[in-house]
This record gives structure tokens, sequence and C-alpha cells, in this order.
């Protein structure tokens, strides 16, 4: 017991150096933002974590923007679903007194730190294992609260291009329409920033492993 609130003060204090420590330095170096980011993803303060990415976003601005904190960024907000669930299904296994309301309240956090998440199958996956949960723990108000945050399934249809740039026809697919997101219009500039961050380093990965690749385009 003395171990687990001598580990608790610890991370509590190394939480605090850490956020002090940029407050006041305003860090110019990203790599110490990253790894403060990471510390408080390790621990599980996954909305604390989200907010270091943030301001450290906000702080290096566009122009100055180190690739590795939009990829760091990127992958953080891709993993959060697995990570978010993982969480709260371990906090139901403990089977503590309060562990169905701890593991609600994970997910009511997940919701929250998902809504700008760029990829919407992924958010609607983390309410689908919100929803199995209160099915099987909830109540008929638990129940018709979660009914009411899942989105609607739209078919839309997109126009498609060659690589030539010519028109390729139109394709199907799917989207969707979240009541909140109706109501907050969520901002996704800085994740689309992270995404295309991280698209363009795996285009140029994939470039130096067949550097002849576009040699032999540019030459058909």
């Amino acid at each position: 017991m003395l171990a687990c609130l001598h580990a608790a003060n610890r991370n509590s204090i190394n939480r605090h150096f850490w956020g002090a420590a940029l407050l006041v330095i305003v860090h110019p170096d990203v790599k110490n933002w990253i790894k403060y980011a990471r510390f408080e993803e390790k621990h599980s303060y996954f909305a604390h974590a989200r907010k270091v990415y943030e301001r450290a976003v906000e702080f290096f601005g566009e122009e100055h923007m180190d690739e590795q904190l939009y990829v760091a960024f990127a992958k953080f907000e891709e993993n959060q679903k697995e990570v978010w669930i993982s969480f709260a299904q371990f906090e139901l296994s403990a089977g503590k007194e309060e562990s169905l309301s701890r593991c609600r309240q994970i997910y009511e956090e997940a919701n929250k730190a998902m809504r700008n998440c760029e990829e919407k199958e992924e958010r609607v996956m983390l309410l689908e294992s919100w929803r199995n949960f209160e099915e099987e723990f909830g109540t008929d108000t638990t129940k018709e609260r979660i009914d009411k945050l899942m989105p609607e399934k739209i078919k839309k249809r997109r126009k498609l291009q060659a690589e030539d740039g010519s028109d390729a026809g139109w394709e199907e697919y799917y989207d969707y329409i979240f009541p909140e997101d109706t109501a907050n219009q969520p901002n996704l500039k800085l994740l689309a920033m992270a995404k295309l961050w991280k698209k363009q380093q795996q285009e140029s990965e994939a470039a130096e492993v067949d550097p002849d690749k576009d040699v032999d385009e540019s030459q058909s």
C-alpha cells in the first residue's frame, strides 16, 4: 500500500515538474514537449497528453513546426481509441465497488478527447464499446444517453481522379454525422495538419526505399 502511495506521489511530482518547466521556460526543444506528452500518456492522463500536443503546436506555430511533433501528435490520435477502450476494460476488470462509475467516467473522457478525431470510424467504435458497456451494466437513463450520442450514418458520393488528373468516375462511401458535432462544430485544423505531415513523411520514406520510382513514372 505504501509503495503504491509513494509511486503515485512520484508521478504527481514528476507531472508537476514537467508542467512547471514548460510553463516557465516555454521550452524551444520540441523533444521535451513530446517527452512530456508521452509521460502523461504513459500514466493514462490522455486528456492532458492531448493538451500538451495542442499547446506545443500553438507555441511553435505553422512556420516553425518540427516534423517530429506533428508525427507524434498524429500517432497519438490514431492510437487513442484502442488506448481508451483498453483503459476502460482494465478498470472494469478490477472488480471494485467504484469500477463501474470509473469505467463510465473513462468513456466520457474518451468521447470528449476524440471529438476532434478525423477518423470517424474510430470514434464510432469507441461509442459502440461504450454502448455495449451500458447495455450490460447501465440503467435506462445511461442507455438513453449513449443512444443520443450515436451518429447518423449517411451515404455520400465523391468524385474520383486518375493519376493523370482525368476523371475516374464516382464512388459511394459512408459518412457519420454526430449530434455533438452539429452543436459544437469542432476545429479539426491541428489534427488535419498533423495528418498531412505524417502523409508527407510516409511518401518521403517510400521515395527513399524506391528512388527510381519517380524516374520511371516521369519517363513513362
